[in-house]
């Protein structure tokens, strides 16, 4: 498993993308707080080196990410990770300094990663010693994992990654209040990527108006089924199920749920659209994107929009290796007048999101 692959989800095509000194300067100089330009530092230079340490700064700013440095560098005892996959290496390298007690994972061929021993969960029973703890980095089965292990340990001594990624992430998307100030009560929230629909119900409590208008994309034809039964009595938000794209093209989708992405080839197929070409004289307030490694050609097709509008963005930018620098020089090139925000909303390098609010 690559390097990249591990702190990154998708493939980054960096072929005619050079990294210019000035524009990672302009965008340091954009950002609006201390915190912004610390978790600013701490992406870019994960994505230079590769060195999953610096995540370490901006997880102390996220409730859950700061429980889980408290967990690893207070432990006394072994610290054990269950589940050699991803997410698993991800906090392996983020504490290279712990003195880690090993993996534990049912499935894995290999016997260790960067000299850290991986156990079957017997062999692991087998080692356990009072006051040792785990920490569960799978997503799936977790309920399972946690009865295996209390067989013989203590489940106060069980931590579950996931449990610390959903404290971190309760007001992603609208912790900035600078956006909510800068909205005008007529204007539209546009959620690229709304997964099941909970975001666009989350802005109309967090906007304090349930009638607001709300145009949602979904491209997945699962996911948007379920939107339409999350949505189905709130008339004001209208749900499409299209991919947003700079191009109209049918675009191959693999993946299901929160990891449902666009591929040249997919197991199924969607018809894209331009943002530009659906929004014509509406006024747009703000634009949330989290699109899987694709927020790229959905700002491209946002250019009139943001050029003329110059609407609130929320915009992913942990996918790729270039979009920590990318996206914002993107943005500034649409327009110059945007100021930044960049908050953390995981436990992990997951959930990094830019904030560009109109300085005018």
């Amino acid at each position: 498993m690559s390097e990249e692959r591990i702190n990154f989800p998708y493939v980054d095509d960096m072929k005619n993308d050079s990294i210019n000194l000035k524009s990672i300067r302009t965008i340091y100089e954009k950002m609006a707080d201390d915190i912004s330009k610390d978790i600013y530092v701490s992406r870019l230079l994960l994505s230079l080196t590769g060195n999953q340490t610096y995540m370490k700064k901006a997880l102390s700013y996220t409730k859950g990410g700061g429980k889980l440095i408290d967990i690893v560098d207070s432990n006394q005892n072994r610290t054990y990770i269950y589940g050699a996959g991803i997410r698993g290496k991800r906090i392996a390298e983020t504490f290279p300094d712990c003195k880690w007690g090993g993996f534990i994972d049912q499935n894995s061929k290999d016997s260790s990663y960067r000299d850290i021993r991986i156990f079957s969960l017997k062999e692991f029973l087998t080692r356990y010693r009072s006051g040792d703890i785990v920490i569960v980095s799978n997503m799936l089965d977790t309920e399972k994992i946690v009865s295996d292990l209390c067989s013989k340990m203590d489940k106060k001594n069980i931590y579950i990654l996931n449990d610390l990624d959903k404290e971190s992430m309760q007001d992603i998307y609208f912790s900035i209040d600078e956006i909510r100030r800068g909205i005008h009560e007529d204007s539209i929230f546009v959620d690229v990527g709304c997964f099941d629909g909970k975001d666009a119900l989350k802005y109309l409590e967090w906007i304090g108006n349930k009638n607001a208008t709300v145009f949602a994309f979904e491209p997945d034809e699962d996911n948007y089924k379920v939107c339409e039964n999350n949505l189905r009595k709130y008339t004001n938000i209208r749900l499409w199920n299209v991919g947003l794209d700079d191009k109209e093209e049918h675009v191959g989708i693999s993946g299901s749920g929160e990891m449902a992405h666009f591929e040249k080839e997919g197991d199924k197929y969607v018809k894209t659209r331009i943002l530009d070409n659906i929004v014509v004289d509406e006024q747009i307030g703000y634009i949330k994107m989290d699109v899987e490694g694709f927020e790229e050609h959905v700002l491209r097709g946002a250019e009139r929009i943001i050029k003329i509008q110059h609407p609130a963005l929320a915009i992913s930018v942990y996918h790729k290796i270039s979009d920590v620098w990318k996206l914002p020089n993107l943005i500034l090139e649409l327009y110059g007048g945007y100021r930044f925000y960049m908050r953390h909303y995981s436990a992990t390098n997951s959930d990094t999101v830019l904030y560009a609010i109109a300085s005018d």
